[in-house]
């Protein structure tokens, strides 16, 4: 009564509404009211749409009004004692009751699919039954029955919304509801020294009626070590970290964490993968110093604290070795070039120092990517490499102007104290003058000024191209530290700013994917058409043409180790590597349980479901709000108001 009232209510105020608009409001046109009697129909159509009333159109053994939700996660995969799945089970349930009128439908996530197709496998990777027991309400439905392992992820969710929903609802479980052992969480991070200990983080859930799990680790498909951990109960975690040996090689390493001893009926869980790159950290700041000189060992601490990312710099001291720096305590053994060049590749902000222009051609390449650079060149060639074209170096010695130009740097410097620092060596002259450089020189403080560094900006990257050797000596003074911050702080801040990072060469965006997600790619800005193909144990599952720039999506892709390769349009080929679409689910890890639901024995809910097919699940009411709206509109325009 209440809910009717309320509607009577409204309806009468939107229709007095209509006939104030078009009496009072509007100009008096020969049909106002009959317009006003269109607008009224309108809008209380639209209120009745919103209460959504019962209409006596079908009975109840209408197939729409008998629906079946089978639980199509993937935990229903599961095999039990008997050698039978919990999906094959309901399968065969549901066919029955398909038989009988009743409509089938898939569950799992947010969206519901009419079960076509007998054999398709359970693929969803979660099992929330909430969005369907409301999708099965709005659709007209009066009698649900839940076919599920009940290892549902929406507990709280289904008993809040089983409270206001009017269905006869019962549930049947299939599978044992037993304890189960997997591999919830495996990772491994980066290390940057090349002869350190990697600490790899578990984490597992159940115990599949055993006291304690057994996980072995492998490196490259190697066993390296194995844990043991008490089991947690039903439902629970358990996390531990392992210890694992100096890995055989750098660059990057496919670990992987398998149980030992479980057979559940549900392998799906019992492996997980992660990668780790030894000998630099991914998405940090990168230091490769080409040349001795003491700049970088001022340079780096600075960065480190002003930017906040995981930093690790490289001295070269031999043509193909490079030495970690940083404290004695983090120096490891030497890495070679090709772990320098990935760490670099992969750097949010990177520092090169000593840039010449006979350098390698990978440190060439570097410095002609896109990314976030801040380069030292060493000579003229080195400035060119960048795309910078000076003259020098010139000798002498070189003060810094107390005067500070307006830059995007100003601000960092503003403040600092300039006069009486040291002064810079070995300047390299532009061709093509700054018109405000961020930082002056003078040679012996009287000549013509000239700039200490130049910032480039573009639509790809950012570099900062420092002109002057010597920094490091105002860094050495007590009244030159906090200048050296400020002027360093500065720069990083502009190079980091609004940044869209670009990639040195195309991959994948993560390189465990996972299960049931896209795989992502990153893409360099400047690139054209290039094509990526994707193998898995040599057989080819995509090869696609995708554009330079933009975001690249293979789709899904079943779990498994894959290969790729991308090839340019002349056929060369511009990056190759592997990835890994992970098969781990904690579709396992809830306790069953069946919140608020009755097994499919008991009788449904009490009192009187109300009959009738819900107004919202008609297409009338929607075609006669458009038709009314449409009249109106034409009506006025043919009584002359807008």
């Amino acid at each position: 009564m209440t809910r009717f009232l309320l509607f009577a209510t409204l309806a009468v105020a939107l229709v007095a509404y209509s006939f104030w608009i078009y009496t009072r409001v509007e100009l008096r046109v020969p049909a106002g009211r009959w317009l006003a009697g269109v607008r009224s129909a309108a809008l209380v159509l639209i209120l009745l749409l919103l209460f959504n009333p019962r209409l006596p159109l079908a009975d109840g053994s209408g197939a729409a009004q008998r629906w079946v939700l089978l639980d199509a996660s993937l935990s229903m995969a599961a095999v039990g004692a008997e050698g039978v799945s919990a999906w094959e089970a309901a399968r065969a349930r549901a066919d029955e009751l398909a038989a009988t009128g009743w409509r089938v439908v898939r569950f799992g996530g947010d969206d519901l699919e009419a079960d076509a197709a007998a054999d398709a496998p359970p693929d969803q990777m979660e099992s929330r039954l909430a969005p369907a027991l409301a999708a099965a309400a709005e659709s007209g439905a009066r009698e649900v029955r839940v076919l599920t392992d009940a290892r549902l992820e929406d507990a709280v969710a289904v008993r809040s919304t089983l409270e206001g929903l009017p269905l006869d609802l019962t549930v049947e479980t299939f599978g044992d509801g037993s304890d189960h052992a997997g591999i919830a969480r495996f990772q491994v991070p980066d290390l940057s020294r090349a002869d350190g200990t990697p600490v790899a983080e578990l984490e597992v859930f159940g115990g599949a009626g055993s006291d304690s799990l057994r996980i072995e680790i492998l490196e490259e498909g190697r066993p390296v070590a194995v844990a043991a951990l008490p089991a947690p109960s039903l439902g629970l975690r358990s996390s531990t970290t392992v210890e694992l040996p100096t890995p055989a090689a750098g660059g990057r390493v496919r670990y992987t964490a398998r149980l030992v001893g479980v057979d559940d009926g549900f392998a799906d869980d019992d492996e997980a993968v992660a990668f780790t790159n030894v000998g630099f950290e991914e998405g940090g700041l990168v230091v490769v110093s080409l040349r001795p000189d003491w700049e970088p060992r001022y340079l780096l601490p600075v960065l480190r604290e002003v930017t906040g990312l995981s930093t690790t710099g490289y001295l070269r001291v031999a043509p193909d070795r490079f030495l970690l720096m940083g404290r004695a305590v983090d120096r490891g053994a030497t890495v070679d070039s090709t772990t320098v060049r990935r760490a670099a590749q992969e750097a949010t902000l990177l520092v090169l120092h000593g840039l010449t222009g006979e350098a390698e051609p990978w440190v060439a390449a570097l410095a002609a990517s896109p990314g976030r650079r801040m380069v030292f060149p060493a000579d003229a060639g080195g400035a060119a490499t960048v795309g910078l074209e000076a003259e020098g170096p010139l000798p002498g010695e070189w003060y810094v102007s107390p005067d500070v130009p307006t830059s995007p740097i100003a601000g960092a410097l503003a403040g600092a104290s300039l006069d009486g620092l040291p002064p810079l060596s070995r300047l390299l002259v532009p061709e093509t003058p700054a018109a405000s450089p961020p930082l002056q020189l003078q040679l012996r403080g009287a000549g013509a000024p000239q700039s200490a560094l130049v910032l480039l900006p573009g639509g790809e990257g950012r570099d900062a191209v420092v002109l002057a050797s010597g920094f490091w000596r105002w860094a050495m003074r007590d009244a030159g530290r906090e200048p050296y911050r400020r002027l360093w702080s500065g720069v990083a801040g502009w190079l980091l700013a609004d940044r869209a990072m670009a990639a040195a060469e195309p991959r994948p965006l993560r390189w465990v994917v996972p299960r049931g997600e896209a795989v992502q790619w990153r893409m360099p800005v400047d690139s054209s058409r290039v094509r990526i193909r994707v193998e898995i144990d040599g057989a080819v599952v995509r090869d696609t043409l995708v554009s330079g720039g933009a975001a690249a999506s293979l789709g899904t892709l079943p779990p498994g180790a894959y290969r790729y390769t991308v090839l340019s349009e002349g056929a060369d080929t511009l990056g190759a590597g592997r990835f890994d679409v992970a098969s781990t689910t904690l579709e396992m890890l809830p306790r069953p349980e069946v919140p608020g639901l009755r097994d499919g024995s008991a009788p449904g809910v009490e009192g009187a479901v109300p009959s009738g097919t819900p107004l919202r699940t008609t297409p009338w009411p929607y075609l006669l709000v458009i038709t009314l709206l449409c009249g109106e509109w034409i009506g006025r325009r043919r009584s002359g108001l807008r």
